[in-house]
């Protein structure tokens, strides 16, 4: 995360004013002022505040020197390595108990500073960065926004993005992403959002949670007592349970309560109080999203005007059903891939109207634990239904959805791969100018891979 996002520089704290924020002992303190944030110590400059958090894979503790090189201001660790720390620094080494909790105290404190910014916080298994994208453009028109930047929406994310957040600013938009018990809890007791929004419950990250039932009941708790008013899908599942745990009645909202002209991949145009306005969301699942924001922007007291002069033209992120066109026509979706997001924007382009040929690239949905065969048997169940001619499958997962599509006789043609460049080949051989692909799969497969190839000119082939 770059400090562009970030305005704690406006605070001109040093280690020795900053310790008191994180329950801190300052150890070697200097006068160098603190610029930002950083958990990643390649993206340390001078001035950082570096928190050397412990992952599954790295250590931060280990690039104590590196960040110490780049200029930082200070490091954060463990008190049990704090001798360490000063063995190998310069810099003010900060000691702590525990250095997330550390960071989560910083971020909390900070927002006490920020009496008048009002805070959203939005959460669900999927549609949470088009909700706020789009309520974050809402907001900006009536005062001084701050949002998650990109997907910084973790228990690691969340307290980096409120950084974002400055002495005028009037409202945070933040995403609020679990993956695990208690992260919601945690993410909960630093942010204490005014408004929250729920999306969806799927199954994403079953494999951690156990049950779609905890996952809701993990994601509902985004409605804590002091929350002043909370907004939910009216399609969301286990919407009684989310009640029960939120203790209080939730304001709901679905797609069809606004009028909506489907405009393919062009979008929607929208009509809301009189006003008309386009967006460029594709699918019905991202116009619910569209229409979350809506509701929770007029709660905020936005005119329907604003709504219009926000929302006209407003597209996606990248790999949220993202239009690229070019000989071919690429939907980009791979930036995450859920049971029923995969099924919404199959079922969605199965219906529409294409002149050449529709084809799917589908990678793995990831973190599904024991219903991951289920998943992805279901998935191929939809494509075997579907107006797809050609389906390419990428992954150890989608075994189960290329046995099942042979099963069920699919109509189109099967291609299965577990090597990521015999895929990119398969799919670069049977590319026609006039083809529509849609690229569907976890994060981490990074399917957008295929962008560049697909997009690539070709006067060999065959028209």
């Amino acid at each position: 995360m770059s400090s562009g996002y970030q305005h704690i520089d406006a605070c001109r704290l040093t280690a020795a004013s900053i310790a008191p924020l994180m329950h801190a002992d300052c150890l070697n303190a200097n006068t160098t002022l603190i610029t930002d944030v950083q958990i990643d110590s390649r993206a340390c400059t001078k001035g950082s505040l570096f928190f050397a958090l412990k992952g599954e894979k790295n250590d931060g503790f280990s690039f104590l020197s590196d960040v110490c090189d780049q200029g930082a201001a200070a490091v954060v660790v463990p008190k049990s390595r704090a001798k360490e720390a000063r063995a190998r620094v310069s810099c003010p080494v900060l000691a702590v108990d525990d250095v997330l909790t550390a960071l989560h105290d910083l971020a909390q404190s900070y927002l006490q500073r920020l009496s008048a910014v009002k805070t959203i916080g939005i959460t669900g298994s999927c549609g949470k960065s088009t909700t706020k994208e789009a309520l974050s453009r809402i907001t900006a028109v009536m005062g001084p926004t701050a949002k998650t930047p990109g997907n910084l929406n973790s228990e690691y994310g969340l307290p980096l993005s409120m950084f974002g957040l400055q002495e005028d600013s009037r409202y945070g938009v933040f995403e609020m992403g679990i993956d695990h018990v208690g992260e919601m809890d945690r993410m909960v007791g630093t942010l204490k959002p005014s408004i929250a929004l729920l999306t969806n419950i799927g199954i994403s990250h079953l494999e951690k949670m156990g049950s779609q039932e905890v996952i809701a009941e993990q994601k509902a708790r985004i409605f804590h007592p002091g929350l002043e008013a909370g907004f939910v899908s009216s399609n969301c599942s286990h919407l009684d349970l989310i009640e029960r745990v939120a203790g209080r009645n939730l304001v709901r909202y679905d797609s069809n309560e606004i009028s909506a002209i489907d405009l393919g991949l062009d979008g929607w145009m929208l009509t809301y109080e009189g006003h008309t306005f386009s967006v460029k969301s594709v699918g019905r699942h991202l116009l619910e999203d569209v229409v979350g924001a809506i509701r929770v922007a007029r709660y905020l007291g936005a005119h329907a005007s604003d709504i219009a002069e926000a929302l006209q033209g407003f597209e996606p992120m990248q790999g949220r059903s993202f239009v690229h066109r070019s000989e071919v026509t690429i939907i980009d979706d791979s930036y995450n891939a859920s049971l029923d997001s995969a099924n919404s924007i199959l079922t969605y382009l199965s219906g529409l109207s294409w002149q050449g040929s529709k084809k799917v690239v589908l990678g793995p949905m990831k973190e599904l634990g024991a219903l991951s065969k289920q998943a992805h048997r279901m998935v191929a169940r939809t494509v075997a239904s579907s107006s797809f001619d050609q389906t390419y499958l990428y992954g150890a997962e989608m075994e189960e959805a290329s046995q099942e599509l042979r099963e069920l006789g699919y109509r189109g043609e099967v291609s299965y791969t577990r090597d990521f460049e015999e895929l990119e080949s398969m799919v670069q051989k049977h590319r026609r100018r006039g083809d529509l692909f849609l690229l569907k799969a976890s994060r981490s497969v990074a399917m957008e891979r295929l962008i560049p190839s697909l997009q690539r000119r070709s006067l060999g082939y065959a028209i």
